[in-house]
């Protein structure tokens, strides 16, 4: 790099730097404004919290005109991964016909964020007999915990698919929502997507728009450092304002408009790395191997596919520097890391994709999430 560029370069970041503070610590300036930059040093969040029961009880009774006949029967309600379908610990604890469910649910919202599924057997599990029940409209109405509903979404944006959401609403303690229904069946209650805020809109459409950044999930809201190095949501004002869209997470610094570094991508991977949503954070750098490009920031190579992928979504300026070499992921796939996004690549067709680490942090958060610090 030469001496016209560096200069600049370092004077961008130690603007940076001053204005962000502590809130840096998980957050990467615009890469151009940044050559060198390894990532924050961070501490492993605590462990997440244990998973939630499989099954609530969830009340059902005829529907018609808005009116709730008193016949009731209880059905089964049944957890579904609240982040991406990818998790072991989450497979093994759902039951066949969720993660169907919820790639429905996911193709339907256009990608929007499921959080939980509903399985309604009427008469079968159920308490007593619903007159008409297969031929009359139902309304069911069940109450999950708070900590499910993902943050940054307010229970009056959920919705449900097959299902129609009539009402919800939700405290601190609990999220209840009531829909209609015609057939029993698991439905899946979940976010759908929401408009790109005003602040990122101009950084996420010329950056790719959807086709980098998934569809976004959440409204705007607060996240800070945490305990033990987590990651939490915080009140108005405190912390970084965010919006989670399924492939990564924008961050807007009001105190840098004008800097051209108001908008910084989070470093979302350092905290979500590994299927299962546990800190995995940067790789330990390598020598260069020769083969494609080597970025001496993170000591770490790009090649073939993923080189490709990566300079067709604007490289460093979008995805930041790799913070792992090429890595083996599910049977038949390869994965690699960088500070933003991460890409996937399909041994057999060659083809790379970006994965939804936006839905993973929302998982994080989550997990991390403190009731005093809760979002409604």
């Amino acid at each position: 790099m030469s001496v016209s560029r560096v200069i600049p370069a370092l004077a961008g970041w130690i603007i940076v730097a001053l204005a962000l503070g502590v809130s840096a610590i998980f957050f990467a300036s615009r890469p151009e404004a940044a050559s060198g930059q390894t990532g924050p040093a961070l501490t492993p969040p605590a462990a997440t919290t244990s998973p939630p029961p499989e099954t609530f009880a969830v009340f059902v009774g005829p529907y018609l005109s808005n009116v709730t006949a008193s016949a009731s029967s209880r059905a089964d309600v049944r957890v579904l991964d609240v982040a991406t379908l990818e998790s072991s610990s989450s497979r093994r604890r759902l039951p066949a016909a969720a993660h169907p469910a919820a790639d429905r649910f996911i193709d339907v919202t256009f990608g929007g964020q499921p959080i939980v599924g509903v399985h309604i057997s009427i008469g079968v599990t159920g308490r007593g007999t619903l007159p008409d029940s297969l031929t009359r409209a139902q309304l069911a109405r069940f109450c999950f915990p708070s900590s499910m509903k993902p943050p940054g979404v307010s229970a009056e944006s959920l919705v449900v698919h097959p299902g129609r959401l009539v009402k919800s609403d939700a405290n601190q303690h609990a999220v209840c929502a009531s829909f209609v229904f015609t057939e029993p069946g698991t439905f899946v209650v979940g976010a759908g997507t929401k408009p790109v805020l005003p602040e990122f809109a101009a950084f996420y459409e010329s950056t790719g728009g959807a086709a980098t950044w998934g569809p976004c999930l959440t409204h705007g809201f607060f996240a800070a450092v945490g305990p033990v190095g987590t990651i939490i949501e915080a009140s108005s004002g405190a912390g970084v304002y965010i919006q989670v869209c399924a492939n990564g997470v924008l961050g807007y610094h009001p105190e840098l408009a004008g800097t051209g570094y108001e908008v910084q991508p989070v470093l979302a991977t350092y905290w979500v790395r590994g299927e299962d949503g546990n800190f995995v954070g940067p790789d330990p750098p390598v020598p260069n191997a020769g083969d494609g490009r080597f970025y001496p920031q993170t000591g770490h190579n790009v090649s073939g596919a993923f080189l490709a992928r990566f300079l067709a979504l604007g490289g460093v300026d979008v995805l930041g520097f790799p913070i792992t070499e090429a890595l083996p992921a599910a049977p038949g796939f390869t994965d690699q890391y960088f500070q933003h996004l991460k890409l996937r690549r399909d041994d057999a067709s060659g083809e790379v994709s970006i994965r939804p680490v936006g839905r993973e942090f929302i998982a994080m958060l989550a997990a991390h999430r403190l009731t005093e610090a809760e979002v409604p």
